[in-house]
């Protein structure tokens, strides 16, 4: 699952380092669509990269 999200949100915002710190746009777009996604309702004050997003969905997933 992760390798997939991470490919997803790489796509979402365009991004191909999923280590690089999002700005604020591309936070948003991603908190938008992991809660369109049914992942949860990300805080703002959430990860600043991809690959801390991937890390927090597989912690905090409500997703089956």
């Amino acid at each position: 699952m992760s390798d997939d999200l991470r490919a997803q949100l790489t796509h979402l915002v365009q991004e191909e380092d999923p280590h690089r710190t999002l700005d604020s746009l591309e936070s948003v777009v991603i908190r938008t669509y992991l809660t369109n996604q049914g992942y949860g309702t990300p805080a703002e004050d959430g990860p600043l990269t991809i690959e801390g997003w991937v890390a927090w969905v597989e912690q905090h997933s409500t997703v089956s």
